[in-house]
């Protein structure tokens, strides 16, 4: 079959009602469902990674396949949108981006040019103009992403609260209470693997990894990138942490971190007892059943004294036989009791060379020896480490707690990374 190619804003008649559409690149592609009015008429008129089915589309990694007799009822125009798969590259960074569709015994291409600095891209649209439906190549790009574009469509974007004012004094009786309106349905996440969550649980994490991303552009590093990994202390002491479920919070807290920086939304989790031992990866779909696995209760399967040195030794065997383009940041929950500070502080020096940060977060009002003299520890030629103690992490607000998690760890980076280097540019200044 030959392939006809396209130019921006050049059409074609479409010879068949089904579609196939299909990306190249390294790119996630999205479809919006639209009406006369040129918008989409509710969320489900956006088809992409978190929602992959609508009424006549449905999406299998790059490949879209539209049954035009099937849309939903009033559509007129299909919007096939490209976004970088990776969060925060713009098309500078991201070659050989083209769409290609099939219809009967027609195939048509379209190969974008002069993309720069854009982070969302609208590739084509497929239109109803007499009867006949056509497609027509776009190439319009959006600096906003794809929450950027999807909104200009009219598609609720899951975004950070508003910040509320302060409740001025009433001046009259209050009217009297209105039966509720039903509650809105939830805004789309655009959080990979956001959809399996449950409707409170996501639209929290939504809120939270935009916290994460404020934080971030507090520390002028909102581009950064990183492989979060967890490690959750299971000595014995912790027994009554996870009983009353200060474990699971401190978890579904720290879950937004990897949501934000981590470009598949997922953790590498280990516990340290006598030994450190890497459990099941935490994903962001996952979270109710991984929490419920895992922090429930007090895990049992690396024994129940403490062994800093054992689980950092393990973290960094993983990160030398998983090596990744991007640094490492470890958030180490302790209850304190550190037995063994010799070794700790050794595991902690010997880990300097390693693209490794670690942020120890202490939870049980204890003795956290080595840890709380972190800052003070001299003759690194980095400091690779940060420490800071909750009392009670329920306490703290989210947006002071994610300003300590993320506070130390970008001027590690800028740091550790020579001039130049992507994982350095990322973190800016």
């Amino acid at each position: 079959m030959s392939v006809t190619p396209l130019s921006a804003g050049q059409n074609a008649p479409l010879p068949d009602t089904t579609v196939r559409v299909e990306v190249t690149g390294a790119v996630d592609l999205t479809a919006l469902v639209l009406g006369a009015s040129g918008t989409v008429s509710g969320d489900a008129d956006m088809v992409f990674f978190n929602q992959t089915t609508a009424p006549g589309a449905r999406l299998t990694g790059s490949t879209l396949d539209l049954t035009l007799g099937s849309l939903r009822p009033g559509a007129e125009r299909v919007v096939l949108v490209a976004s970088p798969a990776t969060d925060g590259q713009t098309f500078a960074t991201v070659g050989g981006v083209a769409v290609t569709l099939t219809s009967g015994p027609f195939a048509a291409r379209y190969a974008p040019e002069g993309l720069s600095t854009e982070t969302a891209l609208v590739l084509c649209e497929v239109y109803l103009r007499g009867g006949a439906w056509k497609v027509r190549a776009v190439g319009q790009g959006y600096a906003d992403g794809l929450a950027g574009l999807a909104r200009d469509f009219g598609v609720d974007v899951a975004d950070e609260p508003a910040t509320p004012t302060a409740p001025t004094a009433p001046t009259a009786p209050p009217p009297p209470v209105a039966t509720p309106a039903p509650a809105p349905e939830p805004a789309v996440s655009l959080t990979k693997g956001a959809e399996k969550l449950p409707a409170p649980m996501r639209e929290t994490l939504d809120l939270r990894k935009k916290l994460v991303t404020v934080s971030l552009e507090k520390k002028g590093a909102a581009g950064l990138r990183a492989r979060v990994i967890g490690v959750l202390d299971v000595s014995g002491s912790t027994a009554g942490l996870y009983r009353r479920g200060v474990f699971t919070r401190a978890v579904e807290r720290i879950m937004p971190v990897a949501a934000a920086l981590d470009d598949d939304a997922e953790m590498q989790m280990f516990l340290m007892g006598a030994r450190g031992v890497r459990v099941d990866d935490l994903q962001v779909g996952d979270l109710p059943q991984w929490l419920e696995r895992w922090t429930s209760r007090r895990p049992a399967e690396a024994g129940g004294v403490n062994n800093e040195r054992a689980v950092i030794d393990e973290v960094l065997r993983y990160v030398a036989t998983q090596p990744a383009d991007v640094p490492t940041l470890v958030l180490f929950f302790h209850d304190g009791g550190v037995t063994d500070n010799r070794g700790t502080e050794a595991a902690i020096r010997a880990a300097v060379p390693s693209p490794v940060f670690w942020q120890f977060i202490g939870l049980g009002r204890s003795n956290y020896g080595i840890l709380a003299r972190l800052d003070d520890l001299q003759g690194r030629t980095v400091d690779n480490t940060g420490f800071f103690a909750l009392d009670d992490i329920d306490a703290v607000p989210d947006s002071a707690l994610y300003d300590r998690l993320v506070h130390e760890f970008p001027d590690w980076v800028r740091a550790y990374y020579p001039a130049g280097h992507p994982a350095r540019v990322t973190a800016g200044r």
